[in-house]
């Protein structure tokens, strides 16, 4: 699904209004018990890990089945996050002005969200917010990729079809897969990183053993060189990524 408007400022104003108006008040049936929408709402932002996945996953698999209620409480959830998308996403910048919330730039981020929600793979249970967000942000990249790079395919099959059971590196934290794609996504989408660059970070972090030793192999290294190319990569990336805090004072 997709919208198209010349005043997604004014969206934004109508999807509140019709949320207020029509749905917040409006009862959803989970698990075999009716919630209201607004409790479902402040619910899913008071809950996190298996839970919130657990709730997000069956309103996934409601919408998908045409349940346009469902799809609205899931929209509602992802809003913020598509509004971040337009206000920071360097393949919306032609759409963006100097007050970097152009109204183009918000209505494509929204819509990318709205088909991120119509085309989730219900196979993946786990981190469904975060899926949601990185499938949005691929969605908006492949529209605006005239100028953009996007992250190689092999490194998305990875990614799509591999759950949070991954082992990584110690520095990146116990709940940093999803953290990490996000990154690395943001870190193409702004030319911070080199799809080779990224794709060299990918394969060690996200990959297995076999990956890192090929990827050492086809770069004509050892693997301690690909080792201290990686630290570099991570070092450059980090900097950026506090530079973008600093200057934005939040990610």
């Amino acid at each position: 699904m997709s919208i198209t408007t010349t005043r997604p400022v004014g969206l934004l104003s109508q999807l509140r209004t019709e949320w207020d108006a029509r749905f917040a008040d409006r009862y959803i049936t989970l698990t075999g018990t009716e919630i209201s929408c607004r409790e479902l709402a402040a619910r899913l932002r008071s809950v996190t890990g298996a839970e919130q996945d657990r709730l997000l996953h069956e309103l996934l698999e409601l919408a998908q089945t045409g349940d346009h209620t469902a799809v609205r409480v899931l929209l509602h959830h992802m809003q913020p996050k598509a509004v971040h998308f337009a206000r920071t996403c360097a393949a919306l910048r032609d759409l963006n002005g100097p007050d970097r919330t152009s109204a183009d730039a918000v209505s494509t981020a929204i819509g990318a969200m709205w088909e991120a929600i119509a085309n989730y793979p219900l196979k993946l249970r786990e981190k469904v917010q975060a899926n949601l967000g990185l499938n949005a942000l691929n969605i908006i990249t492949k529209i605006h990729a005239a100028t953009e790079t996007p992250m190689e395919g092999e490194v998305i099959e990875r990614v799509a079809d591999t759950s949070a059971a991954h082992t990584l590196e110690p520095d990146w934290g116990d709940d940093s897969f999803h953290d990490l794609v996000t990154v690395l996504r943001w870190a193409l989408d702004t030319h911070t990183l080199s799809p080779d660059e990224v794709r060299l970070l990918a394969s060690f972090d996200l990959g297995e053993q076999a990956d890192r030793a090929r990827i050492a192999d086809e770069l004509g290294i050892a693997r301690d060189s690909a080792n201290r190319r990686v630290h570099r990569i991570r070092v450059k990336l980090v900097a950026a990524v506090q530079e973008h805090i600093r200057v934005h004072g939040s990610w």
